[in-house]
């Protein structure tokens, strides 16, 4: 039996000690001590829990956020990180090499598993690499509170024949999908609604659990909010007034052409953590239902990616290349043209092989910033984008995002801009149809789904990875997603610590034989992976 057929069945004995990334406080220099991983001593699992081998870890930039803020993060609720430390670390493909008595009628050593960051255990958030110590280590325990959740198991099944990185890499992948497969309100089904009209004869009648009131805001309560705002012949002045009345979760319908045109500010990063929607672009509910159902990309569309030069942007741009019906055009931009040449590379011959038209721009490109506005907006032809996805917390781009659209096109806001940020918006644009989404992480069924497509050769998550490395090459890995040295993903191999950061670019250099089982363009597989863990894993 070879090195990695015993590795991928568990069957070496468990070392005395194992090393860790623990999290001390904010900075980078908390991570570890004095640049190094800590040492922890070995356990049994304790009855409740399993122990987990980390096989593959994807490094994020939702780490670096726990790294500025230490244990003022939301998601630690102000933990003492020094006298209790966390390991950062929720990209994981684990398996499971000891069960504690309570669970030996269920799990059992060598059983592969990705495991579902968003933990929740009566009620209560416990997320994997956040409060329960993470991935960025050789092994980890995880208990009941992963193991028989609010939700089931927060362990999902990997088949044999998975690549490592490649399930792993599932976990921010399921954050791109769920970005388009929302459950969204197109209706006023509210509990509190409110109607603002010059009209309002038939409205009560329609809506009979709503406030109805004329344009004035007469009788409107100071401190009154609503779900469901209904306007009809909006204003910039009227949705911005009541913007802020807009629950978490509400809609605002805006009916018919505005009464004046004109841009409101608009808290677009309520529209992203919040779930708050802006909906036009008819003059009836039932046309504006209609109008907005849609929330993935228009099959055979023109599709604008904002700034998505980063790990996650490219994982946009390349399920709009790779997926059934996806886009007919993909225009990409970022500052960095270094970026936007490795998304050629990477998703050149797929995008030929898909009959997609992949065209990259960036400010080098041109004379300066006005003759590269309006070249995308040429590229989107005389009615606008179909679909546009921005990829940087930056609200004017949103502003320029909603400008480019089409009619009835969908924004995308990916990016996670702070709640509380507002943008001119063109409520011109809103009231033709142009409907701004956006959400926060992933659920487990979104997980589910994308490794099942990963397993079904659906999805090759594996043209993410830009840079791998062992588990001693963690702090620089960490440093360079806060710097974006590389243009996809980082994955840490912790099992194989001492191989070096490497970009996947430079492994024909310093690696032949491993760079030999790359795919075309350069691209991870899984036969390099097997390649990488035949060479360097520990044993004879």
């Amino acid at each position: 039996m070879s090195k990695l057929d015993a590795y991928k069945q568990a069957q070496q004995p468990l070392p005395e000690q194992y090393e860790a990334w623990q999290v001390f406080g904010a900075g980078l220099e908390n991570v570890g001590r004095d640049g190094k991983s800590v040492t922890v001593p070995m356990r049994a699992p304790q009855d409740n829990e399993v122990l987990l081998r980390i096989d593959t870890l994807g490094l994020c930039l939702s780490d670096m956020k726990i790294i500025n803020q230490g244990g003022n993060h939301p998601r630690l609720r102000g933990r003492d990180l020094q006298a209790d430390p966390t390991v950062l670390g929720h990209e994981a493909a684990v398996t499971i090499v000891a069960v504690g008595k309570d669970w030996q009628d269920k799990f059992a050593p060598g059983q592969r598993y990705i495991v579902q960051a968003d933990i929740y255990y009566k009620g209560v958030g416990y997320a994997f690499g956040y409060m329960i110590p993470g991935g960025l280590a050789e092994f980890a325990f995880l208990d009941e509170r992963g193991l028989d959740g609010d939700e089931g198991c927060y362990l999902l099944p990997v088949q044999d024949n998975t690549g490592y990185s490649q399930a792993a890499l599932s976990e921010p992948w399921a954050c791109v999908v769920m970005s388009y497969v929302l459950d969204e309100r197109v209706t006023p089904t509210g509990e509190k609604q409110l109607v603002v009209a010059d009209d309002l004869s038939d409205w009560a009648e329609k809506q009979p659990r709503a406030l109805c009131v004329n344009k004035s805001l007469e009788g409107l309560a100071d401190d009154a909010t609503f779900d469901d705002i209904i306007i009809v012949a909006p204003t910039p002045a009227l949705v911005e007034t009541l913007g802020a009345r807009l629950n978490p979760n509400g809609v605002m319908f805006l009916l018919g052409a505005p009464a004046e045109g004109g841009e409101a500010q608009i808290d677009v990063g309520a529209i992203h953590y919040q779930n708050k929607r802006y909906i036009g672009g008819g003059d009836t509910l039932e046309k504006l239902a209609e109008v907005n159902s849609r929330i993935d990309l228009l099959p055979g569309g023109t599709a604008l990616f904002i700034g998505a030069g980063g790990p996650m942007g490219q994982m946009h741009v390349q399920r709009a290349i790779e997926m059934k019906n996806g886009s007919g055009t993909v225009v990409v931009t970022d500052l960095d043209r270094g970026r936007l040449n490795h998304i050629e590379k990477r998703f050149g011959d797929l995008a030929k092989e898909r009959n997609v038209k992949l065209i990259t721009l960036a400010p080098g490109d041109f004379e300066d910033q006005k003759e590269m506005n309006l070249r995308m907006a040429a590229l989107g032809g005389a009615k606008g984008y179909d679909d546009v996805v921005v990829l940087v917390p930056i609200p004017a781009l949103v502003q320029q995002a909603v400008q480019l659209s089409a009619p009835n096109a969908f924004v995308n806001l990916f990016a996670g801009i702070a709640t509380g940020t507002n943008a001119p918006v063109s409520l011109d644009q809103i009231c033709r149809g142009v409907k701004m989404i956006g959400c926060s992480g992933s659920r487990i069924k979104d997980l589910r789904d994308v490794l099942d497509m990963v397993e079904a050769g659906e999805l090759d998550s594996n043209r993410s990875v830009a840079a791998i490395g062992g588990l001693d090459a963690s702090h620089e890995g960490l440093a360079a997603v806060k710097d974006a040295v590389y243009p996809g993903k980082t994955v840490i191999y912790p099992q194989i610590p001492s191989f070096p950061l490497t970009s996947i670019d430079d492994l024909v250099k310093t690696e032949p034989e491993i760079a030999a089982k790359l795919g075309q363009g350069g691209i991870w597989t899984n036969e390099a992976e097997e390649a990488l863990l035949n060479k360097y894993l520990p044993g004879s």
